[in-house]
Order: structure tokens, then sequence, then C-alpha cells
């Protein structure tokens, strides 16, 4: 069984109980986690909030010369994190490497952003006063992490926690933890200080502990609404700020004056990249009358054409799910959707944990499929009876992460942006999208606490202090 690592060092878990963690592929298992319960948990916050002085100490230069340094291991191992990402979460090779790159160029991005996160000169009303604000840590930052990304979406919030001061206790999701340990091994070959980063795996009650550790200033965590809206709960109790990226249903328009050919290749990408397991994936398509033919047949050409198979293969696009338990809820939702009336045009079917990707048609706001996240890849499609419908469809549902609109007019694509009620809008391109200086982030219950990515996750990470001198005291 693995280590964790707390205040610098490799240590054993307080227990002998564990994770097997088992590869998508094959089934084959790769290797074992520690279980880490409430005093590995507990281990790991009291070295946090011991690093938490000497982090905030050095400058800012010095927080990105680490950055630096954990970049540099990242690129030196990259085969190796890119391998491992596949094998033990089930994307296509191509992907990984995607995740890979991203990391690695992000990891620049926050190291200099974090040098220019400014504070303001704000003009006094009252003269011999100067007033300032100036950004500050908050404290012992708690980063829990979905599977789906296991190097990326971690990534992001741990360089911006120690990029601002914060010093970090890490818990993967327990699907795909070993490529944390990567995360790990980069943050203790760099000089950050002892007890500033710290890795616990686990499974849920792992991250209950640290969520409800009360010297946890601060929540980062990515993954189902459900479990956000608990850890909001909890971190409200103790005054705690939380970072929360959630679910998500998201739509792309297409109009009757829409490229359909680029629509339906985007569509395809949306709904199908990582096998659909993407919280900004495609979930509904929403076609105007006059397209819908044309779309759906378009759409149905280009997934029969996907190559699904082992993701260690290049030709493969479509590697397997994570777990039955995932690709399960894929399954109910097509097959409750067939039952209410839908029309299964492609795919559907299971072998182990792949799963062929699926069209359906003739989708109602009614289903569950219409409604619910299915985190697979699945293309439903809604008809509306024209652009003020599809808008109206597209914002019934409680998500709001992001969204797309395929057209030619200029003026529909501007009043698209303003109406659509999510934290990304994209015109002509698909809804699966993100890149480094972008916020990424939802409306709703897809997300709240700030944004991530570039600056915007970095002044997530900050609180802000007014300070005021009087030098004139007469």
């Amino acid at each position: 069984m693995r280590q964790l690592y707390i205040d610098g060092e490799w240590v054993e878990a307080d227990s002998n109980d564990g994770i097997e963690v088992d590869s998508p592929i094959d089934g084959s298992v790769l290797d074992e986690v520690p279980d880490g319960s409430a005093g590995d948990v507990r281990r790991a916050v009291e070295a946090a909030r011991r690093a938490e002085r000497e982090l905030a100490a050095m400058t800012v230069f010095e927080r990105a010369a680490v950055l630096d340094e954990v970049t540099e291991y990242f690129e030196a191992h990259e085969d190796e994190i890119a391998e491992g990402i596949t094998r033990e979460e089930g994307k296509p090779l191509e992907e990984s490497y995607e995740e890979t790159e991203y990391v690695i160029a992000s990891s620049d991005d926050y190291a200099h952003d974090a040098i220019r996160l400014f504070g303001d000169v704000v003009p006094s009303e009252f003269r011999g006063r100067f007033a300032y604000t100036q950004r500050e840590p908050y404290g012992p930052c708690a980063v829990i992490s979905p599977w789906n990304f296991p190097l990326e979406i971690p990534g992001g919030s741990i360089y911006s926690a120690i990029a601002t001061g914060n010093p970090v206790v890490f818990k993967p999701a327990e699907e795909t933890p070993l490529t944390a340990y990567h995360v790990a091994r980069a943050f203790d070959q760099s000089s950050l200080p002892d007890g500033a980063f710290n890795l616990v795996t686990g499974a849920g009650d792992t991250g209950a502990s640290l969520v409800d550790h009360r010297d946890v200033r601060l929540i980062a965590f990515t993954g189902s609404t459900a479990v956000g809206q608990e850890i909001a709960k909890t971190a409200a109790e103790r005054n705690a700020q939380c970072l929360l990226e959630m679910g998500g249903k998201d739509p792309i328009l297409v109009l009757d004056d829409a490229d359909v050919e680029h629509a339906a290749e985007s569509i395809v990408v949306g709904s199908t990249a990582n096998a659909g397991q993407v919280c900004c994936g495609t979930e509904r398509v929403i076609t105007t009358e006059g397209v819908h033919d044309e779309l759906v047949e378009a759409i149905t050409e280009k997934t029969e054409a996907l190559q699904v198979g082992d993701p260690l293969d290049e030709a493969t696009e479509i590697g397997p799910m994570v777990s039955e338990r995932i690709q399960r809820t894929a399954v109910e939702h097509v097959e409750s959707a067939v039952e209410a009336g839908a029309t299964l045009r492609t795919g559907g079917d299971t072998d182990g944990r792949y799963y062929t990707p699926a069209v359906l048609d003739d989708v109602t706001e009614r289903m569950d499929i219409a409604r619910e996240e299915t985190f697979g890849p699945v293309t439903p499609v809604i008809r509306a009876e024209g652009y003020d419908d599809a808008i109206e469809i597209a914002n019934r549902s409680r998500y709001g992460l992001q969204a797309a609109i395929f057209t030619d007019s200029l003026e529909r694509a501007h009043d698209a942006a303003n109406r659509l009620q999510a934290g990304g809008v994209f015109v002509n391109e698909t809804n699966n999208y993100w890149e480094r200086l972008l916020p990424f982030g939802g409306y709703g219950e897809s997300g709240s606490g700030g944004r991530y990515g570039s600056k915007w996750h970095l002044e997530s990470m900050t609180q802000v202090k007014a300070v005021m001198m009087n030098y004139k005291n007469d």
C-alpha cells in the first residue's frame, strides 16, 4: 500500500484500511492507497497550520519560483503521467496528453498572474489619509477534486492556493488517486516549506473529515452538486470560504441559419470527449425545426464513425467509462427516455465499462435525460419552435455552467450571450470548451464562490483587506 504525504514526509496512514485502484480498461488492479482516517486528516491540517506563517511570509516571487520547479517535474515525467491518467481514468492517451500539456502551461500562468495580483490605492474622502487594499490568504485550504481530470482540475486550485499563500491539504477522488502522487512528488522535490502541501487519500469519509475540520478556512471543491451543497452547508456553519464547481446540463442551441456541418462536429466533440464524462459536456441539443432533420442525420453519422476501444491505442477516440456506477446512469437515462417516446438513433450498447455513444431524438423536457446530468457519451436532441423558445428551454434548468449557440446572425449571437443563464456562452463553438485565461464556473447549482482559471482563480483564493493611514492628526 502507498503512503500519505504529510508535513514534508511520506508517512504511513493510521490504519491498514486501503482502497484498491482498478483500471477501467480491463478491471485490473493498479495499486492500493490508504483510506485516510480523521486522524490522518488532522495531522495534515495541523501541518498546514504550522506552515501557514512561513508560506505567507514568502514573497510572491518565491512562491512563483516553487511553481516553476513543479512545472519542471511535470515536464520531465510527462509521458509517465499521461499514460498513468489513461490507465487510471480511461480517457484516450491523446486526451491525457492534452491534460498534461494544459497543466504544464497553466502552472506558468498562475505563477506569473500571482505576481500581478495587485491591490488598489483608493482615494480618501478626507485630507491627510492614505487608503489602499491588499490581498491576503485565507489559511489552510482543502482541495477536493473529481476523477475525470485528475491532474488538471486539482492543479489549478493547488497552484492558485500555493501562489497566494494558502497551505494545501489535497484529497483526490478515490477512483483516480494515483495521479495525485505525482503532484505530491513534484512539491516534495521543490523548495516549498514542509507542511505547505499535504496529500491524504481516501473515500467520502476522508473528504468529510477534511471539510469538517475547524482550521480549514478555504474549500476548493469540484464534483457533484449534491456533495457541493453539503460542503457549502458545513462550511457556512464555521464561516469557511468555498469555491465550488459542480454539475451541469449544458445546452447547445442550433438555429436555422447555422452551419449544420460545423455544429454537428462541435456537438459530437462536446458530448463524447472523455466518454462524455465532463461537467461542461454537451448534455442537451436544442434545435429549431428548419435544421432539425439535417442536424440529427449529421450527428448520427459522425457519432457512428467514432472508434471505441482501448484508450492506449492511438486510433481510439472513445475509451471506457470510469466505473459501472457512472455508466449505469447513462444506460438508465437512455432506456427511460426511449420508454417515454424518444427515438434511439444509434448506440447505447455496453461491453464491460465501454459504452457505445448514443444519439436520442424526439426528447422532451419531461424526460430525466433532459433534466438530470447524464455524464456519459449521449446526445439528446430537443426540438424548439424558434429562437426565443430555444433560449427558454435552455434556461429551464437548475444548472448553468456553459452554453453554446450556432447562428450566422451577429444580432442573435449578442442577444443569446446576454440571455443565456450560464457562466460561459460560446458562439459557433462547442460548450465543452475552456482555455487558460478565461474564467470557468457556473450559475445556479453549477457553482458558487468564485471562478476557476487564471487571475479569477487567484482572486477567489484571497480575501481583501482595507488599510487606511492617517498621517495628519491635526
